[in-house]
């Protein structure tokens, strides 16, 4: 039980402090998301918000998972790592909603 939270709090933690730097990042390399129809937001938003949510997760779980288990976990973090190729690659060069869910599924 106390592996779970300390995994989320190192997860919290690293992402917490990960993402401004993130921001900060896509700003200069103008990888934002600019306002549009298709959108809900109405100003820039920097776009790779889920390279820090990725690196805590993975971080945390690598840390705080025994060696003995990353057998089960295996496929569950290959999908975590397909999916967030996935967003980065989206996040950089736009991809269509069909490519991104034909990747997905």
């Amino acid at each position: 039980m106390y592996d779970v939270i300390l995994s989320f709090i190192t997860a919290f933690t690293l992402t917490y402090f990960a993402i401004p730097s993130i921001i900060h990042i896509a700003h200069q390399k103008n990888l934002c998301d600019e306002p549009g129809e298709r959108r809900s937001h109405k100003i820039s938003t920097p776009s790779l918000g889920g390279i820090g949510i990725f690196a805590g997760v993975i971080f945390s779980i690598i840390l705080w998972t025994p060696f003995s288990d990353f057998g089960t976990l295996q496929y569950i973090l290959c999908a975590f790592i397909i999916i967030f190729l996935i967003g980065a690659k989206d996040d950089i060069i736009p991809m269509s909603p069909y490519k991104k869910l034909i990747g997905q599924i």
